[in-house]
């Protein structure tokens, strides 16, 4: 994990690889979104920049099996680059964030807006949270599925996707528990109807 401000971040090695072939046209979920995220911003400083962003849309748009590549590969991968890079770096600074780089790729609906909005969190929804986003089976969501966790609730917040907001959530949900690591007791404690209530009130205003 890569430690950072009070918080600690998933690293490539941590997640394993990503195969971006694989989830071509495929609606990702947010763990695998944030594992795309994590594997791809290999600096860590919360943004795809250029060099980055290449990688991606190389692997993107390369088709598999491809074992050269030939000048109308480069010239088409070019183009693409240039266009997504048009249509979705909303503020024009040639550097991607969360938010931007979901607009790219296909990311699911929000898997906690309706249990959020119902305000009580039962034993059903606990067990199915934490199949949505827990990807090893080991029956917890940490590292690149607690940032997945974490993001969808600042989705609900509707406060735009970005690594700094995801990070500031981890920080202090995992401060209050005590560990980095969410598991089923943990689900029921973050997305109880007064937790939800103390995490708006004290990001929400930062919009």
């Amino acid at each position: 994990m890569n430690c950072l401000i009070g918080v600690c971040r998933p690293r490539s090695k941590d997640i394993g690889g990503v195969n971006l072939k694989k989830l071509r046209n495929k609606t990702l979920t947010s763990t695998e979104f944030m594992q795309v995220w994590f594997h791809y911003d290999t600096d860590k400083n919360g943004f795809l920049e250029y060099v980055e962003f290449a990688q991606f849309m190389k692997d993107l748009f390369i088709k598999p099996k491809t074992s050269s590549i030939t000048p109308k590969d480069v010239e088409r991968y070019t183009k693409d680059m240039i266009k997504l890079t048009c249509t979705y770096d909303e503020d024009g600074d040639g550097k991607f964030e969360m938010a931007e780089l979901a607009k790219v790729l296909k990311l699911e609906r929000n898997f906690l807006e309706n249990i959020i909005k119902q305000g009580i969190v039962s034993s059903k929804h606990v067990k199915s949270i934490l199949s949505h986003y827990n990807s090893n089976d080991d029956n917890t969501i940490e590292g690149a599925e607690l940032y997945a966790f974490v993001g969808d609730i600042t989705r609900h917040f509707e406060l735009k996707l970005t690594l700094s907001k995801v990070d500031e959530f981890v920080a202090d949900i995992t401060r209050k528990l005590g560990r980095d690591t969410i598991d089923e007791e943990a689900i029921k404690v973050i997305l109880s109807e007064d937790s939800i209530k103390e995490l708006r009130e004290s990001f929400v205003n930062e919009k």
